[in-house]
């Protein structure tokens, strides 16, 4: 979130604010500017507050009288942001991001391009697209780590492997259900950090593909509510961080004898 976005953000959710839009004082824009100090510039703060306005986070209160005593106030969208916190928060597309690409630097361009669209498409209300999307991107962690994985298996075993997982004739279910099959003997050879709750990750991996993105993706009717889609992307945050990581040391550790 910007910085300027977030100080609209705290002041409208703060008391004692006079949040009028004209009156002759600008009171709004002139606390604005006394928060943010040199850094403030008008033209930016009226920018974003417009941009607030069409993304539904604020809107103009205009139960009073004349239009010198309209006020800017949050909408329950706006509310809803506000309690989801910082930490991958789907409300904040751009921190979103930042936050992925500094846990996983080396993530991969379509998974992160992917994961953009479905933020995008959450916060257009567009919450059967965001689940789609979002499944697409899992999808290409889950192939990305399956293609690791098979390299590091020994050499007889990686090409049986491999060559089920490049097969464009196999269904992603195929494919899934023989990589599980094959990583958890391996467990052992996986450090722990990576290992721990590895069989949790890897089902809500399967059930946001199969569900989110095969169903959604398909006239089946199926209904995706905010609250849905909010926590899915939350969770897509969470796992991804694991897929890397053990993509990560699938790439880099030697093959298992």
């Amino acid at each position: 979130m910007t910085e300027l976005r977030r100080a609209i953000f705290e002041l409208l959710a703060s008391s004692g604010v006079d949040r009028r839009l004209a009156g002759g004082h600008d009171c709004f824009f002139e606390a604005l500017r006394n928060k943010i100090g040199s850094n403030y510039k008008r033209n930016l703060a009226l920018q974003e507050t417009w941009q607030m306005v069409g993304d539904g986070l604020i809107y103009i209160d205009i139960e009073q009288p004349g239009p010198g005593n309209w006020e800017l106030a949050l909408t329950e969208k706006g509310k809803e942001i506000l309690k989801s916190g910082d930490d991958f928060n789907p409300y904040d597309p751009d921190g979103y991001l930042d936050r992925l690409k500094k846990r996983i630097p080396d993530i991969d361009d379509v998974v992160l391009l992917y994961a953009k669209e479905s933020l995008r498409s959450f916060n257009s209300d567009c919450y059967l697209a965001a689940s789609v999307m979002l499944g697409v991107a899992s999808e290409k962690a889950f192939l990305l780590l399956a293609e690791s994985f098979g390299r590091w298996l020994p050499d007889g075993q990686s090409e049986r492997f491999l060559k089920i997982v490049q097969d464009p004739r196999q269904n992603f279910l195929a494919k899934f259900s023989e990589f599980r099959k094959r990583i958890e003997p391996c467990k052992s050879n996986i450090p722990p950090e990576l290992s721990d709750n590895m069989a949790l990750m890897l089902d809500s991996v399967c059930d946001l593909i199969r569900i989110y993105r095969n169903e959604s993706g398909h006239p089946t009717g199926k209904i995706v509510d905010r609250s849905d889609a909010f926590i899915t992307l939350q969770m897509f945050a969470i796992y991804l961080q694991k897929i890397f990581g053990l993509i990560t040391f699938f790439r880099t550790s030697q093959k298992t004898a």
